[in-house]
């Protein structure tokens, strides 16, 4: 078994005894931190993440930095958001495609699906050119 290489990523977050270069701009006062917590939360609520983004980089560094994390959460949720849409509505049209397949099938007449209807016939005729 290779627990080591598994478990490799939690070197990360484990102390290995040397401390590594911080520059000082990657320091952040704690006064910043505790003035700009209540910005802060803001970049995690969907909208609300811009306020951090844009007023943090004037005035609050610790607010700025959650601020550009909230703001591409923000564009992964809105993504999801509208695939998630997206499959939903082609679902639904197919459903709806379906159950008119259904009534015409019932009635006794033939009808083809927009789009998919020709779709169909192309694989109709590439299977008969197989045959020949």
């Amino acid at each position: 078994m290779r627990t080591k290489d598994t478990l490799g990523f939690l070197k990360d977050f484990v102390s290995s005894g040397r401390s590594k270069k911080v520059s000082t701009d990657d320091v952040i006062s704690s006064d910043d931190v505790e003035e700009g917590k209540a910005m802060a939360i803001f970049a995690y609520l969907p909208i609300l993440c811009f306020v951090p983004f844009i007023q943090g980089k004037k005035t609050n560094r610790f607010a700025y930095e959650h601020g550009k994390q909230g703001v591409l959460l923000f564009l992964f949720e809105v993504i999801a958001l509208l695939g998630a849409l997206f499959w939903k509505a082609a679902l639904f049209l197919a459903s709806v495609a379906a159950l008119v397949g259904i009534i015409y099938v019932i009635q006794g007449r033939k009808w083809q699906v927009p789009i998919i209807g020709g779709l169909a016939d192309r694989l109709e005729s590439n299977n008969g050119q197989e045959e020949e």
